[in-house]
């Protein structure tokens, strides 16, 4: 049976291709993770104001707003930090004078 990693030969292969998949799997559950944690942790803290301190509704909206932007926040984060990330192992373009 072929390992990960390894050619048909026995020899190394690259492994660029495998580890941009598990990027995207990790990239994908992060993403997930981001967008779910922080107005599920809100709501929950404002269900808990709302029996135990008597607060109104108008917690469970602010809560929802505010896990909602936080969320949005990290989102935006994740993406600008993958951007920058790409842009550095991007090769730089040769110029005039470095054509040949």
């Amino acid at each position: 049976m072929k390992e990960i990693g390894t050619s048909a030969d026995g020899g190394e292969m690259n492994m660029r291709p495998f580890m941009k998949v598990m990027q995207g799997i990790l990239f994908v559950g992060q993403l997930g993770f981001l967008l779910v944690t922080p107005p599920l942790v809100l709501i929950f803290l404002a269900n808990l104001a709302q029996e135990k301190l008597g607060w109104g509704p108008w917690v469970m909206i602010a809560a929802i707003l505010v896990g909602l932007l936080s969320a949005g926040c990290s989102v935006y984060n994740l993406f600008e930090k993958m951007l920058r990330k790409e842009k550095r192992e991007q090769p730089p373009a040769a110029g005039f004078n470095k054509h040949i």
